[in-house]
């Protein structure tokens, strides 16, 4: 492939050891370019999959001196090895779990009467909620919002109750052997990241950037001091800030560059996408690549 200006400019970027952020939009090529970047040297690289799939596909295109895995296989082979048999035990109720707990009696909160079902289910999802950022301790602020106690002081009540069993709770997912609370992935993860891990790499590449958890943008940064940092993603794209994620781009202290040719459209397409992206505020406008044909107009039966 002939790279394009864009492609270059990152490409010249990498070469001189810039921490990078390249903003990329619909189809512009963003892993053939983080690819491209990879065949050009020699060092050692991570690139850091957003998923499974993802991580096995790069396998294929990227070159041997890069190893491409998702931040939970690094987290696995690290830490989360130790937890197979926690992770394979079979789901219980999450009232079960927190009667293990000591979760056994309402707690009457404003209009409110909490069930231990509903206290247990608060408890798991704060510590679910502590896993997904980067803070080294479980605070009131984890706590979920419940309705009908959006109420500052209401939900300080809450939180003052379910802090203690969540903090119970974490300490119980230490145990490699067994526990109480059922052991998942975001668990280990975190743990692997309380222990401030060296990645052993001279440069990093993150793909899907606007999806990262504070917990991954956490580890992810903290390598600045030993390897080249690279991040692409589109912050036009992010879809999982309902689960804790955030787009880590806009702030990230480096070169920010952008991938705007598309090659899955042609320009009246982009210029029908420029025209949402401006209404979404997005940071981003697209080109399109006129051998691509496109053509708009009205559907019939519309299927998107």
């Amino acid at each position: 492939m002939n790279p394009t200006d864009e492609q270059t400019a990152a490409a010249d970027a990498f070469h001189a050891g810039e921490h990078l952020a390249l903003q990329a939009g619909a189809g512009t090529g963003k892993t053939t370019t983080l690819a491209l970047l990879a065949h050009t040297t020699q060092r050692r690289g991570r690139y850091l999959a957003y998923n499974r799939a993802i991580a096995q596909d790069a396998t294929r295109r990227f070159p041997a001196n890069v190893w491409c895995k998702t931040a939970h296989a690094l987290a696995y082979a690290a830490v989360g090895h130790r937890y197979t048999g926690r992770l394979n035990a079979p789901r219980r109720p999450a009232w079960q779990t927190g009667q293990a707990l000591g979760i056994t009696k309402t707690l009457p909160i404003g209009e409110r009467d909490l069930s231990p079902k509903a206290l247990s289910y608060a408890t798991l999802r704060t510590v679910a909620r502590f896993c997904h950022t980067a803070d080294e301790a479980i605070t009131r602020h984890h706590v979920p919002h419940l309705r009908g106690l959006e109420d500052r002081d209401l939900h300080s009540q809450l939180a003052a109750h379910i802090v203690p069993f969540a903090k119970k709770a974490w300490t119980d997912l230490q145990h490699p052997d067994d526990g109480a609370v059922r052991f998942d992935h975001d668990h280990y993860l975190k743990i692997w990241a309380l222990s401030q891990p060296r990645i052993d790499a001279d440069f990093l590449l993150l793909d899907e950037a606007q999806d990262t958890n504070p917990v991954v943008e956490q580890v992810f940064l903290a390598q600045r001091g030993h390897a080249q940092l690279v991040m692409v993603g589109d912050s036009a794209q992010a879809i999982y800030q309902w689960r804790g994620a955030k787009d880590v781009m806009t702030g990230f202290d480096g070169t920010q560059l952008a991938l705007s040719r598309s090659f899955r459209f042609g320009p009246l397409l982009a210029e029908e996408a420029n025209r949402w992206l401006h209404i979404a505020g997005a940071p981003l406008r697209l080109t399109g690549t006129d051998a691509v044909p496109t053509e708009l107009g009205p559907l019939t039966r519309p299927d998107a």
